[in-house]
C-alpha cells in the first residue's frame, strides 16, 4: 500500500555536506579522472550534494512519487501528477527531503513512459536518465531528459491528472481485504530464514541436546549456510546452554528457519537470538521459563531481519515477576515482525527496548498484527526509544494495560480490537497516570513516549475508566510538562512499507480461530526423519554450516564493497546510499589487528576523504580507531605482517597506523591538529597516495584546512597496481563491539556510495 506525505517544494541537497578538500600537498596531486554522468558509470540520485549543474548526463535513482501540486509533493501514488516524477536514492524512501523532483517533458514520449498516474507499478523501480541538473537556491532539479530506461510503454489518451488530497492532515488508512495467513508483512519483509537450504541442510530434531550441540557450531563457524530444522517432541531447560540454563542459542549466524511440528513443546526454555540475521521462527509452543538467567520465551539483542509467526507463549505461573518476556526485542534488533501468535495469560508479553538508559534502542523497529493476546497481563508491546507498528491485533481482557510507549518511542496503534480493556494505550507522559491517580501501570518516567491512535474498536469498556479514553499523546516531551514545538502527525507514524488490514469489526472472529500453533497446514509432521543434524553424541560430527563458497576476504555488500570481519566477534554493516554504520571489536596494535573492514579495490594515486560521523569506542586508546585504511592484502590482517597505512579517530584524539613491510614493526601515534577548526563541523580524515608515498591528516572545518601530514612508504607492492581501499573501525576490546558511523566518503573527488 503506497502512502503520501505532503511538503513545500523546497527540496535540500541530499547527503552530508562537506565541502571538497581544497588543500593541495606537493607532489601527491591525484591525476585527473573521468567524472562520473556516463550511461556505465551514472551520478546517483544520493551523491547530488555539492553540484553547481551539470548538462546531458546519466542519473540513477528509483521513482518513489510525484509532485502532487506546484508547491507540493508527494511520496507514494495517492495524489501523483504527470508533470514530474520523484527521485530517490532507495527504493522505499518515504521522506520528500530525501528526494529530488524530475520534470518530465510536456506531451513527450518521456513523460509517457516515465509519469506515475499511468504508471503507478514504476513506484520502487530503478531508472536511468539523461538530462541536466538544475542548482538553484541551495536545491537540485532534474531537467531536459532526452533519454530514459526502466520506464513503461507509452499510453494512449492519458486522463486528467487526480486532484491533491484537500487536506494533508488527514490520516490515509490502509487498504482494508483479506490479509493472507501464511504471508510475511511490515518490518520483516524480506526475511527468507533458510529458504534456500539444500536438502542436505534440512534436519529434524527430536533429541534438544543436540539441537544444542548444532547450534553451538553453527556460532561457532559463524555459518550463514542457509538451513531449515524441524522439531518435534518435548525440549526442556535441561536441553538448553550449559546442560540446565534456560536458553537455545541462536548467536552470530545467519539463515535459519526453526519450525516446530503441531505437537512439539518447549517447557521451561526459550530462544536467545544475538548477533543473529534472517531469522524465521514458526510454530513453536513455549510454555513460558522461569525468569532465572534473565531466560525469555523469545529474546533478541543486536539481531536483525527476523519473523516470528504463528508460535504460542503459554504462562505457566500467572505470577508477575516469575516469568519475563514472551517475544523480545532488544538492544538495537531491527526489521523485526511478529505475527498471529497467541499469548495465553503471559505476565510480560512484548518488551521492545531493553531500558531507560538504552537510547541506542532508537534502531529498533518491529510490526505487531493479528496478534492473540488473551487474558494476558502487560507489555503488548510496551515500547522504548524504537518504532512499533501494532496493527490489527485483539486484546481479550488484558489485565494491565495494552500498548505503552515511552522515552522517545514512536508508535503506531491502529485497527486494532479491544475488548474489555480499561487501559488500551499508556504512554509515560501527559495525561497518563493523573494525580491521586490508582491505575495500575508499570510505565514511569520522566521522558515521554509517543503514541497514535486510530481504526481501532473499543468493546465492552468498562465501567471505571478515566477520560481520555483511549490515550495518546503527540505532543508532550515529559509527564505533564513542556510540548513539542510541533505536534507530531499521522505521517510521522506510518511505516514505510505496505499493508493491507483486516475490518477490526471482525478481529474477535479471525484473530482467535487462527493465531498460534496449529493454524497452520503443513505442520502436523516433519516433512523429513529424525536426523538429528548428524550429531550422534558429543558434538564432534561434520560442522553444520561452512560456506561452501565464501567470498574471499570477506562478504558482499553490493556495489562493489566488501565486509571484513577479523576478530573474534563477527562486524556487522549498515549501508545506507553515501553512508555506513559499521559495528566491530577489537584492537590496532603494533604486532596484531582486529578490526571491521568494508573496503574496495582502487588502482593508481589517489585521494580518499571520509567523515566521521560518530564513533563510540569503549574508551580513549590510540588501540580503538575508526577511520580511513588502505592495504595490499587482507588475508594477513590476523597477524602481524599487515600492511597497512590508516588515518582514524579515537573516542576524543586523532591517530595514524601503518605498517610499511612484512618483517618491520607496526607503527602508530597522534595526528598534527589542524591550523582551522569550525564549531560543530564533523572531522574528515584523508589518506593520500602517491606512488609508494601515503599520507594520512584530518580537518575539523569540512575539509578546507588539513593538520600536518604523517608518511610511510610501502615498497613492493601488487604489480597490477590494485590496492583495497575503505572504512575500518574497531573497538578497544577484543569480545565488546563499538560503532563508527561514516558519510560522505570522497575519491579523488567523487563521491562514492555503499548501496
Amino acid at each position: 500500500m503506497k502512502r503520501f506525505l505532503l511538503l513545500m517544494l523546497a527540496v535540500p541537497l541530499l547527503g552530508g555536506g562537506c565541502s571538497d578538500d581544497k588543500t593541495e600537498d606537493p607532489g601527491t596531486t591525484p591525476p585527473a579522472t573521468t567524472p562520473a554522468g556516463t550511461k556505465e558509470d551514472p551520478l546517483l540520485v544520493g551523491n547530488l550534494d555539492g553540484i553547481d549543474g551539470k548538462s546531458e548526463v546519466w542519473i540513477k535513482g528509483y521513482i518513489v512519487g510525484a509532485e502532487a501540486a506546484v508547491t507540493t509533493m508527494s511520496v507514494g501514488s495517492d495524489t501523483p501528477s504527470r508533470s514530474n516524477i520523484l527521485l530517490a536514492s532507495k527504493a522505499n524512501e518515504y521522506r520528500p527531503e530525501k528526494c529530488v523532483r524530475v520534470e518530465l517533458p510536456e506531451g513527450s514520449e518521456i513523460q509517457a513512459c516515465l509519469n506515475v498516474v499511468d504508471h503507478p507499478e514504476l513506484i520502487g523501480r530503478k531508472v536511468l536518465i539523461h538530462a541536466d541538473i538544475v542548482a538553484e537556491g541551495g536545491s537540485v532539479r532534474i531537467a531536459n531528459i532526452t533519454e530514459q530506461e526502466g520506464g513503461g510503454k507509452p499510453v494512449e489518451n492519458p486522463g486528467p491528472d487526480p486532484e491533491p488530497d484537500p487536506d494533508p492532515d488527514v490520516p490515509t488508512p490502509p487498504v482494508t481485504g483479506n490479509v493472507e495467513l501464511d504471508k510475511l508483512y511490515g518490518y520483516a519483509e524480506g526475511t527468507t530464514g533458510g529458504a534456500a537450504a539444500t536438502e542436505a541442510n534440512i534436519h529434524h530434531f527430536n533429541d534438544g541436546n543436540k539441537f544444542c550441540e548444532w547450534l553451538k557450531l553453527r556460532e561457532k563457524n559463524k555459518s550463514e549456510v542457509p538451513a531449515i530444522v524441524w522439531l518435534s517432541g518435548k525440549f526442556t531447560k535441561e536441553n538448553g546452554r550449559d546442560n540446565g540454563s534456560p536458553w537455545f542459542d541462536i548467536k552470530d549466524t545467519k539463515n535459519i528457519t526453526v519450525c516446530g511440528t503441531d505437537d512439539f513443546r518447549m517447557e521451561n526454555i526459550g530462544f536467545f537470538l544475538k548477533r543473529a540475521s534472517n531469522i524465521v521462527i514458526r510454530n513453536i509452543y513455549i510454555k513460558m521459563p522461569k525468569a532465572d538467567n534473565g531466560a525469555d520465551g523469545i529474546s533478541m539483542q543486536e539481531t536483525e531481519k527476523v519473523w516470528v509467526d504463528h508460535c504460542t507463549f503459554e504462562s505457566m505461573n500467572q505470577t508477575k515477576d516469575y516469568e519475563d518476556g514472551s517475544c523480545d526485542v532488544t538492544h538495537q534488533s531491527c526489521n523485526v515482525t511478529v505475527s498471529w501468535c497467541h499469548f495465553i495469560k503471559t505476565q510480560k508479553s512484548c518488551l521492545v527496548g531493553h531500558s531507560n538508559s538504552q537510547t541506542a534502542d532508537s534502531k529498533i523497529t518491529v510490526t505487531f498484527h493479528h496478534n492473540f493476546f488473551d487474558l494476558s497481563s502487560s507489555r503488548h508491546p510496551r515500547v522504548r526509544f524504537g518504532r512499533a507498528h501494532v496493527y490489527n491485533n485483539y486484546f481479550n481482557q488484558v489485565t494491565t494495560y495494552g500498548v505503552g510507549s515511552a522515552y522517545g518511542a514512536m508508535v503506531l496503534v491502529e485497527d486494532n480490537c479491544f475488548e474489555g480493556v480499561k487501559l488500551p494505550t499508556d504512554i509515560c507522559t501527559f495525561p497518563a497516570k493523573p494525580s491521586g491517580s490508582s491505575w495500575v501501570s508499570n510505565l514511569q518516567g520522566s521522558e515521554a513516549g509517543y503514541l497514535y491512535e486510530r481504526g481501532n474498536v473499543f468493546n465492552n469498556i468498562p465501567a471505571d475508566i478515566t477520560s481520555p479514553y483511549p490515550f495518546t499523546n503527540v505532543e508532550y516531551k515529559a509527564y505533564n510538562g513542556a510540548k513539542l514545538a510541533t505536534p507530531y502527525t499521522y505521517e510521522d507514524f506510518k511505516p514505510a512499507y505496505g499493508y493491507i488490514v483486516d475490518d477490526a469489526e471482525r478481529l474477535a472472529e479471525i484473530i482467535p480461530s487462527a493465531a498460534g500453533v496449529g493454524k497452520l497446514t503443513g505442520y502436523a509432521t516433519a516433512p523429513k526423519e529424525v536426523d538429528n543434524g548428524g550429531i550422534s553424541g558429543g558434538g564432534t560430527d561434520p560442522d553444520p554450516g561452512t560456506d561452501p563458497d565464501p567470498t574471499p576476504g570477506g562478504s558482499d555488500l553490493g556495489n562493489g564493497w566488501t565486509l571484513l570481519s577479523n576478530g573474534t566477534t563477527p562486524a556487522t554493516a549498515v549501508c545506507n546510499g553515501s553512508r555506513l554504520t559499521l559495528t566491530a571489536c577489537g584492537k590496532f596494535e603494533s604486532s596484531t589487528q582486529s578490526f571491521g573492514f568494508v573496503y574496495r579495490e582502487i588502482t593508481g594515486d589517489f585521494v580518499a576523504t571520509a567523515q566521521v560521523d560518530s564513533f563510540s569506542a569503549l574508551k580513549e586508546t590510540n588501540q580503538a580507531l575508526a577511520g580511513l585504511l588502505v592495504t595490499p592484502d587482507v588475508t594477513t590482517a590476523s597477524g602481524g605482517d599487515f600492511i597497512h597505512a590508516m588515518a582514524a579517530r579515537s573516542l576524543t584524539g586523532f591517530y595514524y597506523s601503518n605498517r610499511s613491510e612484512a618483517a618491520g614493526k607496526g607503527n602508530k601515534g597522534a595526528l598534527g591538529a589542524p591550523d582551522a577548526t569550525t564549531e560543530g563541523a564533523k572531522p574528515i580524515v584523508r589518506l593520500v597516495r602517491a606512488g609508494d608515498k601515503f599520507s594520512v591528516s584530518y580537518s575539523l572545518d569540512g575539509g578546507a584546512t588539513f593538520g600536518a601530514e604523517k608518511s610511510v612508504t610501502i615498497s613492493g607492492l601488487p604489480e597490477d597496481g590494485k590496492l583495497l581501499l575503505g572504512l575500518a573501525a574497531n573497538s578497544g576490546d577484543s569480545k565488546k563491539t563499538s560503532e563508527a558511523v561514516f558519510s560522505d566518503v570522497k575519491i579523488n573527488g567523487q563521491s562514492v556510495a555503499f548501496e
